[in-house]
């Protein structure tokens, strides 16, 4: 009896202590999950009819067309607790599109790709969500044809590239060039049972070899694509120092780790032919110039890189910022921009799992706002679940990313990370970089380069965003 009492009252504990915790997850979101997105900016194509939890798309409507469909959702009182979701189904397979905990509103869901010329209906099932008879409006945008065109995907970190666009340049390999910013050697001390993260030398010697190894993740990882060693390469300015490059332009700024300005310690590793034309030292005019120089040598007509509106990582901003400036330094007005975010606001964009739709993140800003997302276009390229697979894969080679990669043998790191795994398990928010962007699509918005020459479009397309985002 008494071994029966304390089993019933260490599962009454376990119960609360996981009710408590889901419903403190809830307040995690930065932002009101209760109204509308508000995309004023959107165009509106054509209007369908959700009925009986089927939709049909009209025939004006092309199978490879970015088609994004504003949906009134609810969720259920159970949607509190657990994660709801909406899947969608046609005759090509399943997705989901997960919402909010408590979530209410419109979203916007995202069919591209997802149906064929025979068939156009779209099946909608909510779980934990409640869908009702409505008009849906419908965004389309014609797919511009990448065939045959030069892809320059600029990453700010070692793993950014692959986060954001490895589908997109593992299908477009033999037109692709991966240029990695930085060195990726600041952040978290990462090898703690390798190095004393107590002892000055030792620490300084633990980021020296952690971006000695980021450096070559960032020029090997793309080869696994089918990306030409000669358009692989690496600037090695040093991370988390953009920002402060960028406010002192005439600065050389030293690494926040390694106590040194030489950006050859990391530039050296190069391998290609056109890193013989890098040159300089670690200051802004530097950055914009070698970027500058890469452009030039590469004539991209697609340049794939952070949206400063909405990723709001310092590095990701001034990688962008600064090719913008290149761009407008050459006079160079060929193609598109596709922007990405990474590092979206509190990064619980996107929600969900491996292989989940993804969509417009959630936004709330009026049409004459001055914290718009600029962009004239939005590209949603198909991730199959082969290609999801090889994404995968490039992302477990990945030395940051690589889930047994820091403490592996410390029995409490191995603890404290499965509890947490627990958590997010229970919860259905997964923080993890692999979850959130191995996703059944990658998601651009498209500014077209002519723009940065324009004053007003190249102030709309390097604002910085933040959380002015979320009111």
């Amino acid at each position: 009896m008494l071994l029966f009492t304390i089993l019933a009252v260490l599962v009454l504990g376990i119960m609360c202590f996981l009710m408590i915790i889901m419903r403190m997850h809830i307040k995690r979101f930065a932002y009101n999950v209760t109204q509308d997105y508000r995309y004023d900016c959107l165009p509106q194509h054509f209007v369908a009819r959700l009925e009986g939890g089927v939709i049909k798309l009209p025939q004006e409507v092309d199978i490879n067309d970015t088609v994004l469909a504003a949906v009134s959702v609810e969720t259920s009182l159970l949607g509190k607790w657990l994660l709801p979701y909406i899947k969608i189904e046609t005759r090509k397979g399943i997705w989901k599109h997960y919402i909010e905990f408590g979530g209410r509103g419109v979203r916007y869901l995202n069919f591209s790709d997802m149906f064929d010329a025979e068939s156009r209906e779209i099946s909608l099932r909510g779980r934990r969500v409640l869908l009702k008879n409505q008009e849906v409006r419908l965004t389309v945008y014609p797919r511009m044809s990448l065939d045959d065109k030069k892809i320059l995907v600029l990453a700010p970190h070692a793993d950014d590239a692959e986060l954001a666009a490895y589908g997109l340049y593992e299908k477009y390999a033999a037109n692709a060039m991966v240029v990695t910013v930085t060195a990726s050697e600041a952040g978290r001390f990462h090898y703690e049972n390798l190095f004393c993260k107590q002892c000055p030398t030792e620490t300084k010697e633990q980021y020296l070899e952690k971006g000695r190894m980021r450096v070559w993740n960032s020029l090997t990882v793309p080869l696994l694509a089918g990306v030409s060693s000669e358009n692989i390469l690496q600037l090695g300015f040093f991370d988390t120092t953009l920002k402060t490059l960028y406010n002192h332009p005439e600065r050389e700024i030293p690494s926040a780790k390694l106590e040194t300005a030489d950006v050859g310690i990391f530039r050296r590793a190069n391998k290609s032919v056109i890193s013989e034309g890098l040159h300089g030292g670690s200051n802004w005019h530097d950055l914009v110039d070698n970027m500058a120089y890469v452009i030039e040598s590469f004539r991209p007509d697609v340049i794939v890189t952070p949206s400063p509106n909405i990723d709001v990582h310092t590095d990701h901003q001034c990688t962008t910022i600064a090719a913008v400036e290149a761009l407008r330094k050459l006079n160079y007005t060929n193609g598109s921009l596709f922007l990405y975010t990474v590092h979206y606001l509190t990064d619980d964009y996107p929600l969900g799992n491996v292989g989940a739709a993804l969509s417009l993140p959630p936004f709330f800003s009026e049409e004459d706002s001055s914290d718009m997302l600029y962009f004239h276009s939005i590209y949603s390229h198909p991730v199959d679940k082969k290609t999801q697979n090889h994404k995968l894969l490039a992302l477990d080679a990945m030395n940051d990313i690589r889930p047994n990669a820091r403490n592996y043998m410390d029995w409490k790191y191995v603890l404290r990370k499965g509890l947490s795994l627990l958590y997010h398990d229970i919860t259905s928010i997964h923080v993890d970089l692999v979850n959130r962007f191995v996703r059944s699509n990658e998601f651009f918005y498209v500014v077209p380069v002519s723009d940065v020459h324009n004053q007003e479009t190249y102030q709309k397309i390097i604002s910085r965003g933040g959380k002015n985002h979320l009111h």
